[in-house]
């Protein structure tokens, strides 16, 4: 891989000669914006020092004003995530008002207090597969249900990257990274036109990382490669292939107990014996070290291997259309813990959890065909104009799949001891393989009036199942599963722009998902006479109403949205040693998100850089299980204030100082949704300072300054996902 970074470093310096090199970067710069603005499809790669984002690609899969969608959408470009410091997924999501990451799976997301796991890629549905940053321009997140245009879009919202295209100028850049608990990160991005054809570019990127963790047992490796190559066949056709190469071994999930006072009789309650003398104070945190969900050789690894092709062609200023193919293999093999949420004293009042372990692998090849027709068109001197979209998305999928469950010993969540020998060794509960698909069609359209002062859109996606079958290896049986019934996902908007700075608007969308089966206890066969079987319809509804306010000529924004999502037939998996083989799944009914969200975002001055926002969101989730409580949504604050800021010190580009740093405040909310224990809120911060001399860049980072515990995501007693403690970084970068 080292050969061919450096081949095409030295291919792209080598294309240019000193005399030619200025003329070559205005052309192709000129060249560039001429095929933007004639690709309705093609977005806008981040440009110069700013926060802000005047063009979105998931929210209609078009080059479209952020003013006219009726959606409330977070942009995190390159120059934020750089400026943040952030080499994963978690860290660039810190400051995103209404979205907190969870490090028990990569990439995943809580939007607006629902989990969102699926993500797509440059509108393309991407299932659990993972990337690396270093192939970001940006990623926006479309808060609510988006199915009208995603498809199956979870309850939350969806999550969008946006990946770095081939550019005609050329550029080069090489970084590197060091910091606590041995973290080391390499990148190369090498990119311009292929040398004798000034209608073709390439891009090559390429990162490595490796760290240990504040946990035992943990460690983090991650190469990937990202070739790409565009084709401008005409000034109005482009073909964009794209590769992906990852393999990475991340952390195997949650780590950070919470020791909570819960009450005799409640869910999950910590009883202490007669007699006994606890050892241990509770309504505290066990120390961070803890790794409920490692032992030594457990892991979590992801091999990917992607292509993606693009071909796109503007007949004329009116009509386009995009045809897309993406290929992939991906292969999971998870071997990891999972701790009981009860935790228990024993006679010499140490407290204890029970844990099971699981052995999971999946090796899954996708196949999906994505295409897209679009008209825009302005009439009667652009006092009226029509935006349509209508696509179409085909999927199949062929997996295998092998999973073996067992016991381990019972953890002291004080004094952990790893490694002792389990008290039921691994047995294999499934061996299977199959094939599955879905199928997608769906039509947006936008009209507007009086110089796109007034917008009414409207969007409506069928959706259905292919039949599947999968095949039980143990046995050499097949059980085919006809189509599903097509399900219908609305959206309606209004947008009103009463002065050319102000944004208002309304939306009604709905997500639904196909009628299923579900077993409520995954963890013993559907024939056995303790396993209950029950039909569920999931569907999402969101009403959303807000305003968009640019300033400074665009520069700055300030966003408010008030929004009641709700939820219901949706399925959690709740681990309980009492229940049929170690666990059940919950059904929830009538989850309800009310809140609202302020966002902001831009440059304020050409020195000062801002980004953030505060939430306010209060949720209820009704009779989460017989017996139980009514409660709110587990690990969401009622209360959180999220700051970045950038201030450079010099108004020079090429040199000089700048300073910057980051706040997050939420309060202390519940740990689960039964409301039986809360985690305590906390206030984080981070701060950093850089000094750029011509090409060279050097920056210093603290993350989490005052060294707090600060919840990120409090699920329940056992399974918490909490910031790591005080960590240094140090980076330098070069351009040429």
């Amino acid at each position: 891989m080292l050969g061919v970074v450096i081949a095409c470093l030295g291919l792209n310096a080598q294309a240019q000669t000193p005399v030619a090199q200025d003329d070559a970067k205005e052309n192709t710069a000129a060249k560039e914006e001429e095929i933007t603005k004639l690709n309705v499809f093609t977005v806008e790669a981040t440009k110069g020092q700013g926060y802000g984002a005047s063009n979105l690609a998931s929210a209609t899969r078009l080059n479209t004003p952020a003013e006219n969608v009726p959606q409330s959408i977070s942009v995190i470009n390159s120059n934020l995530m750089k400026d943040i410091g952030a080499y994963q997924f978690d860290q660039v999501m810190r400051y995103t008002p209404g979205v907190t990451p969870r490090q028990n799976a990569p990439n995943a997301t809580i939007v607006r207090g629902f989990i969102v796991g699926n993500r797509y890629r440059n509108g393309f549905f991407m299932p659990r597969i993972e990337t690396d940053i270093a192939n970001l321009d940006r990623i926006e997140i479309i808060k609510g249900p988006s199915a009208s245009i995603a498809g199956s879009s979870e309850s939350g919202g969806l999550v969008n990257f946006i990946t770095k295209r081939p550019q005609f100028t050329p550029s080069n850049s090489v970084s590197a990274t060091f910091g606590s608990f041995n973290f080391m990160r390499g990148m190369v991005d090498t990119t311009g036109p292929v040398p004798g054809h000034e209608n073709m570019a390439f891009r090559l990127i390429a990162s490595a990382t490796q760290s240990d963790t504040y946990r035992d047992n943990d460690h983090l490796s991650k190469t990937a490669v990202y070739p790409s190559f565009q084709w401008n066949i005409t000034s109005k056709t482009q073909l964009l292939v794209e590769v992906e190469l990852l393999n990475a071994n991340f952390p195997t999930g949650f780590g950070a107990v919470y020791l909570a006072p819960v009450e005799a009789g409640a869910p999950f309650s910590t009883v202490l014996p007669v007699g006994v003398t606890p050892r241990v104070q509770v309504n505290r945190w066990a120390p961070l070290t803890l790794n409920t969900s490692g032992e030594p050789g457990m892991h979590w690894k992801h091999d990917v291997n992607a292509i993606f092709v693009t071909l796109s062609h503007q007949f004329n200023d009116v009509f386009s259309v995009r045809q897309a193919l993406a290929w992939y293999t991906f292969v999971d093999d998870h071997y990891f813990a999972s701790v009981n949420n009860t935790l228990f004293f024993d006679s010499a009042g140490n407290i204890f959890s029970n844990r099971t372990m699981t052995k999971f692998w999946r090796d899954e090849t996708n196949f999906r065909l994505q295409g897209d027709l679009a008209v825009k068109k302005q009439v009667a001197d652009n006092k009226f104009g029509l935006v349509f979209l209508a696509g179409y998305d085909i999927g199949d999928v062929e997996f295998d799949q092998r999973q073996a469950n067992g016991v381990l010993q019972p953890i002291n969540l004080i004094d952990p001891v790893y490694g002792l020998p389990a008290t039921t060794p691994l047995s294999a509960i499934n061996d299977s393989s199959g094939d599955t698909g879905s199928v997608g069609i769906f039509a947006n359209t936008q009209i507007s009036a009086f110089n796109d002062r007034v917008i009414l859109t409207g969007g409506l996606r069928r959706d259905y199942n292919k039949a599947a079958t999968t095949r039980n290896n143990f046995t050499n049986t097949a059980t085919n599963t006809p189509k599903t019934p097509t399900i219908q996902s609305p959206l309606f908007g209004l947008t009103i722009k009463p002065l050319p700075w102000l944004s208002v608007y309304a939306v009604d969308s709905e997500a639904g998902a196909a009628q299923t089966t579900i077993s409520i206890y995954p963890g013993i066969p559907t024939n056995d006479p303790l396993q209950k079987l029950v039909t569920i319809e999931p569907v999402t509804t969101n009403k959303e109403f807000g305003v968009k306010m640019n300033f400074l000529d665009g520069n700055f924004t300030v966003n408010f949205a008030k929004f009641k999502i709700v939820q219901s037939d949706f399925v959690r998996p709740q681990t309980d040693f009492s229940a049929p083989g170690g666990s059940y799944r919950i059904i929830d009914q009538g989850v309800t998100m009310d809140g609202y969200e302020i966002e902001w975002a831009g440059d304020l001055t050409k020195q000062l850089l801002l980004y953030g926002g505060y939430a306010h969101m209060k949720t209820k989730v009704p009779a989460v299980r017989p017996g139980g409580l009514d409660g709110e949504q587990r690990g969401v604050p009622r209360h959180k204030f999220q700051l970045f800021a950038r201030y450079n010190l010099s108004d020079y580009r090429d040199r000089g100082f700048s300073v910057r740093g980051g706040v997050v405040y939420q309060n202390s909310h519940f740990g689960i949704a039964q409301n039986t224990y809360r985690v305590p809120g906390a206030t984080r911060y981070d701060a950093g300072v850089d000094y750029r001399i011509g090409p060279w860049n050097l920056s210093f980072t603290v993350e989490n300054l005052t060294d707090v515990i600060f919840s990120q995501a409090a699920i329940a007693a056992g399974s918490n996902t909490v910031d790591a403690p005080r960590s240094y970084y140090v980076s330098g970068s070069r351009s040429f």
